[in-house]
């Protein structure tokens, strides 16, 4: 079994506490990179990049820890790319 590369996005509720989830972002996901892009509004999402295993139901487990980060609005799935 190999390790794929998982891009999320990630969406806040709002851009008051955008610091307080970048930190959270990085020490819960750990991802290997992360970035932020502009949506609308002002608002902007972490675009973050994860290797995880390559096993059933990892990237929705991902997906699921991102979701439930404190003020994460959603969390989606964008792109799983094997390494």
């Amino acid at each position: 079994m190999g390790s794929v590369a998982v891009e999320i996005k990630i969406m806040p509720e709002d851009m008051a506490k955008f610091a307080e989830i970048k930190k959270a972002v990085v020490e819960q996901l750990k991802p290997a990179k992360m970035s932020e892009q502009p949506v609308a509004f002002g608002i902007v999402a972490i675009m973050a990049t994860c290797v995880i295993p390559d096993a059933e139901g990892g990237s929705d487990k991902l997906e699921q820890m991102a979701g439930a980060i404190p003020g994460v609005s959603q969390a989606e799935i964008v792109s799983v790319d094997r390494l």
